[in-house]
């Protein structure tokens, strides 16, 4: 039985050996501050656990004995990622880096909710009895999200803007022997881009998620804002910048219409695209689908929704950025099929309306696809960077 600390001292030599590959023990003792002893002793604990493994590194210019570094095994350990939204479960089979062996994708609505459970249990057998999982070499397995879950009850409360009670981690805690996380994907998204993705070294940058919902989240001084990952700017009140404003959901009275998740989420878009861009598609996803083709194709009536989009995220933008002084924003959506058009509005209108007339504003895109596995697999590598992952692997 291994201690916290111990643990953590796996963890920590880990990632360091994650992060240079064949490094030498020497090298390792001297990143992590540990005694070399120590080194040699967690490093044999990881290659008698399948973590890492021992390659000779034959150095050409020199004779004599092949030196010997460690790296990182990918050859037993395996992850399993399910990212749930809306519309979709999807189910990858990955190796310990991350890497994606096998993946499946299954279609969900919102008639699927209240057996949610039953569908994704079914969705993981048929993944199984397709891609054989050695229970024994499972790691552990990865839930993300798109929209709320309970922690503590191991449930997810909201699929995109839907209420739901599902308690998916005591039934998959039925089916295999592993840890089972269960994580919002906005939160493992954050996580995935400040610890091993694009913005490791920045200090004041806006995330913005947008899809069913709307996710924003602001890194401050290297910090989270909020601890609990994201702000909610759903209420957020917009002006009336056209008569698109009122079409959204024009059942809805105008100080509820013209707050921000009445504006520019993916339910408020289809029901434009809806009246002007006809159509008898099923989906949703179908729907935003045809707008980023209609874009593509520089259609007018398209063209005046992506400008109705790009006014009002624009103006929700530019006041957290002229609160926060944020120098990036990293904009994450399936709507970045149309990224060129959708970026050069954004940055147009941010900057024409910024208070601070110095301050240049990044737009960026994630390093990951929206539905990235390697979302998922943070939350696994997270548990293994902190040793607990480790520690119960071998206990």
């Amino acid at each position: 039985m291994f201690s916290d600390n111990k643990a953590l001292h796996l963890g920590k030599i880990y990632y360091l050996i994650e992060q240079f590959e064949l490094i030498s023990r020497t090298d390792l003792a001297k990143l992590s501050g540990l005694a070399p002893a120590s080194v040699t002793n967690l490093t044999k604990i990881l290659i008698d656990s399948h973590f890492i493994l021992e390659r000779t590194v034959q150095n050409t210019l020199a004779r004599g004995r092949p030196s010997v570094g460690l790296a990182v095994s990918n050859f037993f350990w395996q992850l399993l990622c399910v990212t749930v939204s809306p519309h979709k479960v999807e189910i990858s089979l990955c190796q310990l880096n991350g890497k994606q062996i096998r993946k499946q994708d299954c279609t969900i609505s919102p008639q699927n909710y209240a057996q949610l459970d039953e569908y994704i249990l079914k969705f993981i057998d048929n993944f199984q009895q397709a891609h054989t999982i050695n229970n024994e070499q499972l790691l552990a397995v990865s839930v993300s999200v798109v929209g709320r879950i309970n922690a503590e009850k191991g449930s997810i409360i909201q699929l995109g803007n839907h209420n739901m009670l599902c308690y998916i981690t005591p039934k998959l805690a039925s089916l295999f022997d592993c840890p089972i996380l269960l994580s919002e994907h906005f939160q493992l998204w954050l996580l995935a881009e400040s610890t091993v993705g694009s913005l490791i070294s920045q200090n004041n940058v806006i995330f913005i998620e947008l899809d069913d919902t709307i996710n924003v989240s602001v890194l401050l001084n290297g910090n989270l804002l909020h601890k609990q990952s994201k702000m909610n700017v759903d209420n957020m009140q917009l002006p009336k910048f056209s008569q698109l404003s009122d079409e959204t959901v024009p059942e809805l009275e105008a100080i509820d219409r013209y707050k921000l998740i009445n504006q520019v989420t993916f339910p408020a878009i289809v029901q434009l695209i809806d009246k002007y861009l006809p159509n008898d598609l099923a989906t949703p996803e179908q729907k935003i689908s045809l707008f980023c083709q209609k874009i593509e194709e520089n259609q007018p009536l398209a063209l005046t929704i992506l400008e109705h989009i790009t006014d009002n995220l624009a103006y929700a933008l530019m006041n957290l950025v002229n609160i926060f002084s944020s120098e990036k924003i990293m904009f994450n959506s399936p709507l970045l099929r149309i990224k060129e058009p959708l970026f050069d509005q954004l940055s147009a209108k941010l900057h024409k309306n910024l208070l601070q007339q110095d301050l240049k504003i990044d737009l960026v895109t994630s390093q990951y696809d929206w539905n990235s596995p390697l979302i998922a697999c943070s939350a696994i590598k997270q548990g293994i960077y902190n040793g607990n992952l480790i520690k119960d692997s071998i206990n």
